[in-house]
């Protein structure tokens, strides 16, 4: 297989306006790290692929589409073989279409989709010097435990979920995996791909700075000590958050947060961490593979879906506001709720959510795409069931649409399940997940040739 990596710059002018946080006015003052797009060109044959690593909080799926395009154009690479895989820096632009109920502030000039566009011919421009820096490669695998990130849904005394603080006794996927690529012949190093799970808000709301996070951190210590490009692919991070050294309390709990950190120190502290893991465990690799079959598998995953509340329900709620309330500048969030989905009513039901997914295998590792912030029991039984050595979930790739909970999620409540009701009108069934996990292993073991 050959292989190649290239990084493009991508960081937006000062001004425009940052994602994430639920704080709608937070415009970028200064610059506390790049925003990069790393590529890597994978060929094998006459089979091509490419992944790239986004220093951005989501892509949804209709730019998603557009940079996809852009790219084909330029290179010849299809378009349905090209993952575009985000961080989930929430320091990022807004770079989405989709507008979030009860935030209807948050870059209102739609500067982030301004920006995505003119950040295209740098994209392109990294996938091209990518492959033409292709080598046939090897590469070396390895995993460990990292101490990076936690789960962020612990339970207060009487059960009842306690959100945003870390806790270590809570399911999580606290796994990395570590790929060093070098040049077949000379052994000259290629190009680092690192995957590992939890939210790229270490930097926290309040900061007003341009930043890739923690991961950021990471990926430049890294890059200190090797000098070759490193991609970083967020895995099963959607109830996950960074191990912070900023403490916080509320009426829920109290505790070190693990939903948003105290600016540069937090962030550093956290990307740190994850480098030391990251840094151990490439150099204890001692064995590199050269045959790295290259195999692509794009299929569609089928989820089912209901809006999330009745027809009677939707028009109880709107009756009971006043008829001035749209004038308002921001109307109460369960009208904004309700106004949508009366508006769905009128149309064709939408009983299922079907979206591409496009899985990409070299050797013993499989990279599987979810355009969701996947719940860590998700991405640790697609690590268990499935049929390669490294089977790895990669959210938020793809397309954006907020969080896949797992059905204890559904069932006690918390921040995950309640935000996608501000997303889509439509949300994602209990079982929505454990469905998509069993298409995802059935695809797996097609590419796999396992029964």
């Amino acid at each position: 297989m050959k292989t190649g990596f290239a990084v493009s710059d991508i960081t937006p002018e000062l001004g425009i306006y940052l994602t994430g946080y639920g704080r709608p006015e937070r415009l970028a003052e200064s610059v506390h790290s790049p925003l990069n797009a790393t590529a890597i060109f994978l060929e094998d044959g006459g089979s091509q692929a490419v992944v790239i690593g986004f220093d951005w909080c989501f892509v949804d799926w209709e730019l998603t589409k557009s940079i996809r395009k852009a790219i084909t154009a330029a290179t010849g690479v299809p378009e349905a073989h090209i993952l575009l895989c985000c961080s989930h820096t929430h320091s990022a632009p807004h770079t989405t279409y989709m507008r979030t109920l009860g935030r209807v502030a948050v870059d209102p000039e739609n500067k982030g989709i301004d920006y995505v566009f003119k950040s295209i011919p740098a994209i392109v421009d990294a996938v091209k010097r990518a492959k033409k820096a292709a080598k046939e490669c090897e590469a070396g695998f390895s995993t460990c435990k990292t101490k990076a990130c936690t789960s962020r849904r612990g339970t207060d005394e009487n059960g009842k979920i306690s959100m945003f603080f870390c806790d270590d006794d809570a399911v999580h996927d606290d796994n990395m995996t570590t790929v060093l690529f070098r040049e077949h012949e000379t052994g000259a190093l290629l190009g680092i791909l690192i995957h590992a799970s939890g939210h790229n808000t270490a930097m926290g709301g309040f900061d007003t700075s341009i930043s890739s996070d923690w991961c950021g951190v990471m990926k430049s210590r890294i890059h200190d000590t090797y000098k070759v490009p490193v991609l970083f692919v967020n895995g099963g991070f959607g109830d996950m958050g960074p191990r912070s050294n900023r403490w916080t309390q509320n009426a829920t709990g109290k505790g070190y947060s693990a939903g948003g950190g105290a600016g540069s120190v937090t962030a550093s502290a956290v990307g740190l961490v994850a480098a030391t893991e990251a840094l151990r465990t490439l150099a204890d690799i001692r064995d590199f593979q050269s045959q790295l079959p290259l195999a692509v598998n794009v299929g569609e995953i089928h989820m089912p879906q209901a809006l999330s509340m009745s027809e009677e329900e939707a028009k109880r709620i709107i009756a009971s506001f006043d008829a001035n309330v749209e004038k308002e500048a921001e109307p109460d969030l369960n009208y904004q709720i309700a106004k949508a989905i009366a508006a769905e009513y009128k149309k064709p039901l939408q009983p299922e959510y079907v979206f591409e997914q496009t899985i990409v295998a070299f050797g013993p590792l499989a990279l599987v795409p979810f355009p969701f912030e996947v719940f860590s029991v998700f991405s640790l039984r697609l690590r268990k069931y499935g049929p390669y050595q490294y089977n790895l979930v990669c959210g938020n790739t793809n397309g954006r649409n907020a969080y896949l909970p797992d059905r204890a999620a559904f069932a006690m409540g918390g921040y995950e399940p309640e935000c996608l009701k501000t997303i889509r009108p439509y949300v994602i069934k209990p079982e929505a997940g454990d469905l998509a996990i069993t298409q995802s292993l059935a695809s797996l073991r097609k590419m796999k040739n396992v029964l």
